[in-house]
C-alpha cells in the first residue's frame, strides 16, 4: 500500500518537459589553463600588441533610418522603449515632390512655347487644313540654324574669278593676274589672318590691289599688318585709303626731321609701307618685261596735271614766306602742302610718260559715277594734260549690298546718288563687271561690312570675297558668236 501511495503522490512530468530534457546538452566546464598555454598567449600578445590598441570595428549601417543609441551599455527595463535620434536626411518622399515640381515647370515651359498648353503664348495654326501645334519650336530651331549659318558664312572666304578682255593688251601682260581685296575693316580671318594668307599664298597672282577700308573706323591697323606679314610677297601689294580709314594725313606734322611722308601720313599707312606695301596716292608704273602697267588713284583722273602742279607750287611758296614771317598756321600746313605739291609733280610726270600702248588701271574705293567716267574719256590728249582714260576701274565700298536676297541680290546700298536712293539698285553697279562707254568697271563684294550701313552688322547670303582678275586680249566667246 505504501509503495502504491508513493506512486500516486509522485508528481507526473509533462510530456513537453520530458522531450526538452532529453535534448539538453551538458556544457563541459573549461579546464584551468596550464602554465604552458599562458606562455603561448603572452607571446601572441607581444607579437600583435596590446588589445587596447586594436580599433573596434564598426558595423556599417545599411539603412539611414536605423536609430542611433545614445548609450549601448546603459541598462534599461524591458518595458521601456529605447530612445533614438534620427539623422537629418530628407525623406525620399520630399525628393520625389521636388522632382515632380521641376518636371511640372519644364512641362509648363514646353507647353508655353509649343502652342499645346492652355497657358501658352501661341495658338496652333493651320496650314493646308492641318493643325500645327509645334510651330514656335520649329521657328526657334530655324532661327538657331540660320544664326549658325550666318556666323560660318561671315568667317569663310570665297574666290571669284573674272576674265577681263583688254583691247590692245601687250603680249607681256597676257594672263596677268590681279587679286582685288576691299573693306577688310580690321576683321581677322583666322589667327593672325592665317586663313586669308594661306588662301592667297596658294594662289598664283602678279599683284594685289587693296581698295580701301582695310583698317576702317576702329583705327586698328594690326589685322592689316598681319595680312602683310603673312604674305610671301608683300611688295606686290598696292593700296589706297577708304572713306572709313583714318587719314591719310595727320592733323599736324610730327616734326621737322625725316622723310616728308613720315611727317604727315597716318601710322597705319607708314606701317604698311615699312612692311613692303605700296601706297598709291599718285600714279605708279609697274614694268612687266617690255610692257608698262600704270596704277593710279581714281581721284586724279580728271585733274589737269599742269594747272594742278602750278597751284600747289604757288601754295607752297606762299607758306614758306609765311613761315619766314613767323606765321604759325603756315608752319603747321607747310609739310602737307609740300607733300601735295610733290604728288602733283608725280601726276604731271606720269601724264607725260604714259604712252598709247601702256595699260592704265585706276583704283577707287567708291564706284565713280557714270558722268565722272565719261568725263575722263572726253579729254583732248593733244591740248590738255590729263591722265589717259583707264581701261579698267576697280572699286569696292558696297560690300555686295551686305544683305543679299536669293534670286534678287542686293536690295539696298548706301548711295544716295543712285536711283531710289539706293533701294533695289542695278546689280551690275553693286558687284561684278560692267561697262561705261569704253571703260570697264569691276566692283568687288569685299570682305566685311560697310560702315555706311550700320544697321547691317553682318553679311547675309553674301560670303566674304577674294576677286581674281585675269587680263587677256582674247575676245569673249559670246562676242565672237554675235559677230
Amino acid at each position: 500500500m505504501n509503495g502504491e501511495f508513493r506512486l500516486l503522490r509522485e508528481p507526473k512530468m509533462p510530456e513537453a518537459e520530458k522531450k526538452s530534457g532529453a535534448k539538453k546538452r551538458v556544457i563541459p566546464v573549461p579546464k584551468p589553463e596550464t602554465a604552458a598555454s599562458e606562455d603561448v598567449l603572452r607571446d601572441e600578445s607581444q607579437l600583435y600588441g596590446d588589445e587596447a590598441d586594436i580599433p573596434v570595428p564598426r558595423r556599417k549601417r545599411t539603412d539611414a533610418r536605423v536609430p542611433i543609441m545614445r548609450d549601448r551599455t546603459e541598462k534599461k527595463d524591458k518595458d521601456e522603449k529605447p530612445q533614438a535620434s534620427f539623422p537629418k536626411v530628407a525623406p525620399k518622399r520630399k525628393k520625389k515632390k521636388h522632382k515632380k515640381k521641376k518636371h511640372r515647370s519644364y512641362r509648363g515651359l514646353f507647353d508655353l512655347m509649343s502652342a499645346t498648353g492652355p497657358d501658352s503664348l501661341f495658338r496652333p495654326i493651320r496650314v493646308f487644313g492641318r493643325e500645327i501645334r509645334f510651330w514656335p519650336l520649329i521657328v526657334l530651331v530655324a532661327v538657331v540654324i540660320m544664326a549658325s549659318g550666318v556666323i560660318l558664312n561671315n568667317s569663310n572666304l570665297t574666290v571669284a574669278e573674272q576674265t577681263i578682255t583688254v583691247v590692245g593688251l601687250p603680249d607681256d601682260l597676257e594672263g596677268y593676274r590681279i587679286i582685288v581685296l576691299s573693306d577688310m575693316n580690321a576683321k581677322r580671318f583666322g589667327d593672325s589672318q592665317s586663313l586669308l594668307c594661306r588662301t592667297l599664298n596658294n594662289l598664283k597672282y602678279d599683284a594685289i590691289f587693296c581698295l580701301g577700308d582695310m583698317v576702317g573706323k576702329s583705327g586698328n591697323p594690326e589685322p592689316f599688318w598681319e595680312f602683310l606679314d603673312g604674305l610671301k610677297s608683300p611688295e606686290k601689294v598696292y593700296f589706297i585709303c577708304g572713306d572709313s580709314d583714318p587719314g591719310p594725313y595727320i592733323s599736324g606734322a610730327r616734326g621737322t626731321e625725316g622723310i616728308l611722308s613720315q611727317l604727315i601720313l597716318e601710322d597705319w599707312i607708314l606701317g604698311a609701307i615699312e612692311r613692303g606695301a605700296n601706297y598709291v596716292d599718285a600714279p605708279v608704273c609697274i614694268s612687266v618685261k617690255e610692257a608698262n602697267l600704270w596704277v593710279s588713284p581714281a581721284t586724279m583722273l580728271n585733274l589737269e596735271a599742269s594747272s594742278t602742279l602750278e597751284v600747289w607750287q604757288e601754295q607752297t611758296e606762299q607758306e614758306i614766306d609765311g613761315v619766314r614771317s613767323g606765321i604759325n598756321d603756315d608752319y603747321t600746313k607747310l609739310p602737307i602742302t609740300t607733300y601735295r605739291s610733290k604728288l602733283a609733280q608725280r601726276l604731271y610726270d606720269a601724264q607725260r610718260n604714259m604712252s598709247s600702248t601702256d595699260i592704265h588701271i585706276s583704283l577707287a574705293h567708291e564706284r565713280p559715277s557714270d558722268t565722272f567716267i565719261y568725263t575722263s574719256e572726253d579729254h583732248d590728249a593733244g591740248v590738255e594734260r590729263f591722265l589717259s582714260s583707264p581701261e579698267l576701274i576697280l572699286a569696292g565700298h558696297y560690300c555686295g549690298g551686305v544683305w543679299r536676297l536669293p534670286g534678287i541680290g542686293a536690295f539696298y546700298v548706301p548711295d544716295k546718288t543712285m536711283e531710289r536712293g539706293g533701294w533695289f539698285p542695278e546689280q551690275a553697279r553693286v558687284a561684278g563687271l560692267s561697262t561705261v562707254g569704253e571703260t570697264q568697271v569691276y566692283v568687288t563684294r569685299g570682305m566685311s561690312t560697310s560702315a555706311s550701313a550700320p544697321l547691317m552688322p553682318f553679311r547675309l547670303f553674301n560670303a566674304p570675297e577674294i576677286s581674281i582678275l585675269t587680263l587677256t586680249s582674247t575676245l569673249p566667246e559670246n562676242m565672237l558668236e554675235a559677230g
